[in-house]
């Protein structure tokens, strides 16, 4: 698009300046050859201060889009500052039991402050498979599940990334009386960037109460 806008820009100034350069002609014909002269001078003049103009502009652009570029490799290749944390509970119920109520989207509902959850139609189930939560406060979250070995371990991340990129695991261990589910984080933030809390502190507020939760949701049946 931009391609055809500089060339019909060229065909309608090339075009322009040819009127102008006949009007002259004929102005000079008819005994006023000044008054031409001065015209073609004119446009002529015109012509070229325009031409520099836009080539100006365009190395000014050219530059511009090439410095961003640039600009984008180097935050994409620098290095990143990574946190880790987790958070662990343990249940009377086997990993069996406890994968069954976590493994489903629907299940935030009960575990979380979502209003509803749902698998996104259209994901597979495993791998590739994306949950949708809905809060209480009209907030959307999407997330993918990237690995998984059931009933053992899952791993998911934020679809929509913003300027700290995550990846949770939920990994159950059995135990002689049941199992203990561990909830891990990895954080990455830009270069240079520092989580303002404690990331241990930060992920344990964050993790606590949804395990207690579990607990909680768990009791209930089994009573």
């Amino acid at each position: 698009m931009i391609t055809f806008v500089k060339v019909l820009h060229n065909i309608l100034f090339i075009a322009g300046y040819l009127s102008i350069a006949v009007l002259a002609s004929v102005i000079s014909y008819y005994g006023k050859p000044e008054m031409g002269l001065s015209i073609i001078v004119i446009a002529s003049v015109l012509g070229l201060t325009l031409a520099v103009a836009t080539g100006i502009v365009n190395l000014r652009h050219k530059r511009g889009v090439k410095a961003a570029q640039e600009a984008q490799v180097v935050a994409a290749s620098a290095p990143t500052t990574t946190y880790s944390a987790q958070a662990t509970e343990a249940f009377d119920h086997d990993a069996q039991t406890v994968w069954a109520l976590i493994r489903t989207a629907e299940s935030a509902v009960l575990l979380s402050d979502a209003q509803r959850a749902f698998t996104v139609p259209g994901t597979p189930s495993g791998v590739g498979e994306q949950q949708c939560f809905i809060g209480r406060d009209g907030s959307v979250s999407i997330i993918e599940v990237i690995g998984e070995e059931s009933p053992r371990w899952a791993t998911t991340r934020p679809v929509t990334r913003g300027e700290m990129n995550s990846r949770s695991t939920y990994t159950l261990e059995p135990t002689p009386t049941g199992c203990t589910l561990t909830m891990a984080i990895v954080i990455e933030l830009p270069a240079g960037a520092k989580m303002i809390e404690d990331p241990q502190k930060w992920w344990e507020s964050h993790a606590r109460p949804y395990l207690n939760r579990v607990n909680e949701v768990l009791s209930a049946r089994k009573g």
